[in-house]
């Protein structure tokens, strides 16, 4: 027993006592309700140390209870002290509505102390639940990657969300997508610029030279100078066309209904020339998307497909639609040769095509789509237990 504890033994002892001397003065002075209130008290607390004398002890934390602790709350410090130095924006959404910065980045990123402002909080989720934050996220001319996760505990739960800032992976690809952008248009200029030059000049000296034959061949190169010229035209309309998408105005669509309208499309165009096209049916569901561009997207994906596949015997086209909590998946195969290895990178290039008479826009016009669409247009590789055997193509779209 430690010093403190004896101590207040001994007080609890004295105090007994006093009562008694108390009590015994009190009769003698013929005070008998002061002496029987202090016989009961005296009573009471004699009977409270006899029945509980761990309550007049000093209880003392054992030493390995006390290092618990001591462990715990470090542990706790330096997690909050990693969390507020992770340099990637961490959020959480509170039941309440409020979305509160949760480390140093966010409280910088988001000019707060602490919670977000309710105009930042509208103009960053639309009043909508901080779960519903995508990627990419925009904020303040920065692009991020969300990641999602949910806090349960007593109190209840919350919303986690950590921002990565991929602002300059973005930049990178921009960058890169406009090289290839630069080299392709100059391709293709080269391309047609040339022979009409080569064809005006010889044209030219025809005239010049006189005569009905030197007319007749002049007249000639003229119109294979127009014929390139219009396939200029045709490839400024096609660049038109992937620099004029409008964003997407997303909508309830039936699924089901919608594809009859691909497939009937599909076979009023290829049925004649022998192309068959299988699609099982969808899930019964509605889903919420930019009706016409994604038709656009499938319709160019079948149609390259039809393409591909009529380059072997008995062509075929499969549209496969799968569905899941979180996202649509659209798989479009072929019976074609497939994509050649060295072509993989570049099949959604805009203005690339391995056709003599293609425009290279329909896959990157898809791809485009897909990407308004918060999703991605893939080209799978090749795979030996592929039905088809040719070129296959998955478009993703969250829900």
């Amino acid at each position: 027993m430690g010093s403190k504890a004896l101590a207040l033994r001994l007080l609890a002892q004295a105090s007994i006592f006093a009562l008694g001397v108390l009590a015994w003065l009190a009769v003698t002075r013929g005070l008998y309700a002061t002496a029987l209130l202090c016989a009961l008290a005296g009573a009471a607390l004699a009977l409270d140390l006899a029945q509980k004398p761990g309550a007049w002890r000093v209880v003392r934390p054992t030493p390995i209870q006390a290092r618990t602790g001591f462990a715990a709350a470090l542990n706790r410090r330096r997690l909050e002290l990693l969390l507020d130095q992770t340099p990637s924006p961490i959020l959480l959404g509170m039941g309440d509505d409020r979305i509160v910065a949760a480390n140093r980045a966010a409280r910088r990123a988001f000019d707060t102390p602490h919670a977000l402002p309710d105009a930042a909080r509208l103009a960053l989720t639309g009043d909508r639940p901080l779960s519903s934050l995508t990627s990419p996220l925009r904020w303040r001319d920065a692009s991020y990657a969300v990641s999602r996760a949910e806090i349960v505990d007593d109190d209840g739960h919350a919303d986690l969300v950590v921002l990565t800032d991929m602002t300059a992976d973005v930049r990178a690809a921009e960058a890169a997508a406009l090289r290839d952008l630069l080299r392709v248009l100059n391709h293709e200029l080269m391309n047609a610029l040339t022979p009409v030059a080569s064809m005006s000049r010889s044209a030219l000296d025809l005239l010049r030279d006189g005569g009905p034959a030197a007319t007749g061949q002049a007249i000639s190169a003229l119109e294979r100078a127009v014929a390139r010229t219009e396939g200029l035209r045709d490839f400024i309309d096609a660049y038109r066309t992937l620099t004029r998408l409008p964003p997407p105005a997303p909508r309830v669509v039936d699924l089901p209904a919608w594809l009859d309208v691909a497939r009937e499309s599909f076979r009023a165009q290829w049925a004649a020339r022998g192309v068959t096209l299988d699609c099982p049916p969808p899930p019964a569901d509605e889903i919420r998307i930019d009706a016409d561009q994604m038709w656009l997207a499938i319709g160019n994906l079948l149609n390259n497909a039809a393409e591909a596949a009529l380059e072997r015997p008995d062509p075929h086209v499969r549209l496969g639609v799968h569905r899941t909590e979180s996202e649509i998946r659209f798989l479009v195969e072929d019976s074609g040769p497939g994509v050649p290895n060295d072509h993989t990178d570049q099949v959604c290039l805009p203005f690339f095509t391995t056709k003599a008479t293609g425009s290279g826009v329909g896959l990157s016009l898809a791809r485009q789509i897909a990407q308004g669409h918060g999703g991605a247009l893939t080209l799978l590789p090749a795979a030996p237990d592929a039905p088809l055997g040719g070129a296959r193509f998955s478009l993703i779209v969250p829900l």
